[in-house]
């Protein structure tokens, strides 16, 4: 590589910039920047480009050169996840955000559960507007925001968000865009990412401030996620934080027994510490509000499954390491996107 062409790291390091934030001003603002250079199949940057995203980066924040602004804060996003269906990861993320709403916390939940999105039908509501006005331009995101129970924000229909890499750059840009500025309006944002190990799942779990994996005691349960963290650790996955709650089961000690189980592989065989975010005991109560389209939290707020959830999000909160984000998750989700498509085998040229 010559010596005067940056890497993405090189950039990082002289503007002192995230690196979400970089791809993002990539996006928005592509005619002030220098076209990057691709070299041995890989995009590189232009000398110039450092001090292009030095300047936008000025503007957008409205300070003179040289003047520091303070930093940008975003939402605590909790990617809820499985490896397989049926074991009440919807349920949960649901009425997680109600019980955060509960403890003080501005909670949204985005329903990114591709070609199964029901968070709205557990929480009895059916929404006025979908992701395709958004890119229509016929409604902008705080539109799509359903105001849910306890006051908690629901983006329903999220499956768009796991389909980003398919659409147009356009399309990506715009639902990203306004994502980002859903991350510094609330200050908790869960994320229903869907059951299985899909590449678009995998991508978000990466980008997401931390992951919640839920399980059963069920064995194909436990294979299925083991699986999902097992494919996500050869993809090199960020050292974020990994909790486990354990859902469905009979006793504390069964409890005990498979989350020991679960975290014990996962340090053996992947290196990675599991943190213990808690249980819930099976209780009819899940089924009853279910059946009324009301979430467990609302429809039985002493039932034992509410009681067991609200010490999960407590939990949760005591776990937090800084008050809010220092990046955007989907900034580093469209990064992914984009990365993966950059690193697409170039056509060869015809040659005579």
């Amino acid at each position: 590589m010559p010596d005067d062409l940056l890497s993405i790291e090189d950039v990082v390091r002289l503007t002192g910039l995230e690196e979400s934030l970089i791809r993002f001003y990539e996006s928005e603002y592509p005619a002030e920047l220098p076209e990057k250079i691709l070299l041995g199949g890989a995009l590189f940057f232009d000398p110039a480009g450092p001090a292009a995203f030095t300047a936008i980066h000025t503007r957008r924040q409205g300070a003179r050169p040289g003047q520091k602004s303070a930093p940008e804060r975003f939402a605590r996003v909790l990617a809820v996840t499985s490896g397989k269906g049926g074991v009440g990861k919807t349920n949960l993320a649901l009425n997680l955000a109600i019980e955060f709403q509960r403890l003080g916390k501005m909670s949204v939940v985005l329903d990114a559960d591709m070609g199964l999105a029901n968070v709205h039908l557990l929480a009895g509501m059916t929404p006025r507007h979908s992701l395709t006005e958004l890119l229509a331009g016929r409604v902008e995101m705080a539109e799509l925001i359903e105001a849910g129970p306890a006051g908690i924000g629901i983006l329903a229909g999220g499956s768009g968000i796991l389909e980003l890499a398919d659409s147009r750059a356009q399309d990506r840009r715009r639902i990203t865009q306004s994502l980002v500025q859903l991350e510094k309006a609330a200050e908790i944002i869960l994320v229903d990412t869907g059951a299985g190990m899909g590449r678009s799942v995998r991508d978000f779990l990466q980008a997401a401030d931390e992951i919640i994996f839920v399980i059963t005691p069920d064995i194909t349960s436990l294979t299925d996620a083991y699986g999902l963290l097992k494919a996500l650790h050869q993809e090199n996955l960020p050292n974020l934080p990994v909790h486990l709650v354990v859902n469905m089961v009979q006793s504390l000690k069964q409890a005990a027994d498979v989350s020991l189980r679960f975290a014990s592989c996962a340090r053996e065989f992947l290196g990675r510490d599991i943190s213990d975010a808690g249980y819930i005991l099976k209780d009819a109560t899940v089924s009853q509000a279910t059946a009324r389209r009301t979430p467990y939290s609302i429809y039985r707020p002493d039932a034992r499954v509410s009681k067991n959830t609200r010490t999960i999000a407590a939990n949760l909160l005591k776990k937090q390491q800084r008050p809010s984000a220092a990046s955007s998750a989907f900034g580093r989700y469209l990064n992914l996107i984009k990365n993966g498509q950059e690193q697409l085998p170039q056509p060869r040229r015809k040659t005579a």
